[in-house]
């Protein structure tokens, strides 16, 4: 607005300079010729013209300033539309992400659901021999009642271990085992009452034994089973029983020898042509060498001679 108003200004100096000096303007113009007044008066003529330029450019620029400050203000109110259609994306976003996260908590829910269905539906049952392992476990160090065969052990074994569903059962040395010795058996071949009889809390019928005893000379503690007298061996004496076994139509032979003890005590060692070795007192044997024989038996065999010799102390072997 500054240039407008100085243009102003020199046009009403123009005016009141003429006004002012109007009868000296004109003696000077009838005193000179036409040319010598031009020039005379052509700075005022130029002003003059110049300031009608000037106004006509400041006009010029007026215009345009009008039409960029329309613009500004178009521009801004594209650019208040503009923030009001970001603040109305960011809350459409938002409620989006929200719907998002819903539905993907659902989806995640529904796909757990049918994964634990799935996992339920394909879990391996619970075998027998796992149930009959648990079992066990939870009576860890307990003496049990055993029985086998048609009759039961004359001692109440420890279960000392449960692992990969065999169970070892551990008869230390004590006035009726005057050796010590440990049986394995597997879950699954064995029957297990929790009815307590004679202060043991389980009662254990063994229906067959998993690989051979172990005999763990004379300890009294399972903890003491790798000593070197766990391991002692046992001394042999005469051959007080001998039985030999024959399958029809095969070659294959089988036998049981029992040896007394060289001492002489009720001890012996009943030796299987297999490779299994038991030590036992006179009862111990007795029931051991009818328990194999019977396996024999069910494998086909059938005794095809046997032998006694002279026994300290009485063993009750049958024959048929």
């Amino acid at each position: 607005m500054k240039r407008p108003i100085a243009i102003a200004v020199v046009l009403i100096d123009l005016v009141i300079v003429v006004v002012l000096f109007y009868s000296d303007i004109k003696d000077f113009l009838s005193a000179h010729s036409w040319w010598q007044s031009f020039l005379a008066a052509s700075p005022e003529i130029a002003l003059a013209i110049f300031a009608w330029i000037e106004s006509r450019h400041s006009g010029e620029a007026n215009s345009l300033r009008l039409e960029a400050n329309s613009h500004l203000a178009d521009a801004n109110r594209l650019r208040d539309r503009i923030a009001e259609l970001t603040r109305e994306l960011d809350t459409d976003r938002n409620t989006y992400i929200r719907q998002i996260a819903v539905l993907t908590a659902d989806l995640d829910a529904e796909r757990n659901k049918h994964l634990q269905q799935i996992a339920d539906n394909t879990k391996k049952p619970v075998t027998q021999a796992e149930k009959n392992a648990d079992t066990l476990h939870n009576h860890l160090r307990a003496n049990v009642t055993v029985s086998e065969g048609q009759g039961g052990w004359g001692n109440t074994p420890e279960i000392v271990d449960v692992k990969d569903d065999i169970v070892t059962l551990f008869t230390p040395r004590s006035g009726s085992s005057p050796r010590a010795w440990c049986a394995r058996v597997h879950c699954a071949d064995l029957e297990i009452s929790d009815i307590p009889k004679g202060g043991c809390p389980l009662q254990i019928k063994i229906l067959k034994r998993y690989g051979p005893d172990a005999q763990l000379g004379e300890i009294t503690r399972w903890e003491d089973r790798d000593q070197p007298a766990a391991t002692a061996a046992f001394a042999k004496g005469d051959v007080v029983y001998h039985a030999g076994y024959g399958k029809p139509g095969s070659s294959e032979r089988r036998s049981l020898a029992v040896f007394v003890s060289k001492d002489g005590g009720n001890s012996f060692l009943l030796e299987v042509s297999t490779g299994e070795q038991f030590t036992g007192d006179n009862i111990e044997i007795s029931k051991r060498f009818m328990i194999v024989q019977v396996e024999f038996e069910a494998a086909g065999f059938t005794r095809q001679n046997a032998g006694t010799g002279v026994s300290p102390h009485r063993l009750f072997i049958h024959t048929f």
